[in-house]
């Protein structure tokens, strides 16, 4: 019940504002950090050990999707107008971008794994999905005032 609440404050409270101002990408990882150490309830000793491996898996999940972004959907600008050799291209750099995206969550699993027992390792992977069907939802809960 105590996380429960802790959740509804934490979004409650947190992201309707964060949503409605730019550039805050800081203060909402603060947020996703809050939820994802809420719903895996570390020990102290257990933070200490994952947060420096979850910070560079995020820093290297980060870095694959703005390289994914820049090279796939920027060059896109009338789906309609795309000919076959391109959008095979395209198509090719997306499998491969799902490709490093798969290679970088397995390896980063066996790092989680070394600092975390293997049942709070599936709870993060739910809890970073918890914490972005949550942050779509405040989104779109603000889009319709």
């Amino acid at each position: 019940m105590k996380k429960l609440t802790a959740l509804f404050l934490l979004f409650g409270l947190g992201i309707a504002p964060l949503l409605a101002q730019k550039n805050n990408r800081d203060k909402i990882e603060s947020l996703k950090v809050g939820f994802i150490s809420t719903q895996l309830n570390l020990s102290s000793e257990e933070a200490e050990r994952f947060w420096p491996v979850y910070n560079k898996f995020n820093d290297e999940q980060v870095k694959l999707k703005r390289n994914a972004k820049l090279s796939i959907l920027d060059e896109i600008e009338d789906m309609n107008a795309l000919g076959a050799s391109d959008a095979e291209k395209y198509l090719q750099e997306m499998i491969q971008f799902k490709y490093n995206e798969a290679e970088l969550i397995k390896r980063y699993s066996l790092e989680f794994k070394r600092v975390l027992p293997v049942q709070k390792v599936v709870m993060l992977f739910k809890a970073e999905n918890n914490f972005k069907k949550e942050l779509l939802k405040q989104l779109k809960e603000r889009n319709k005032k």
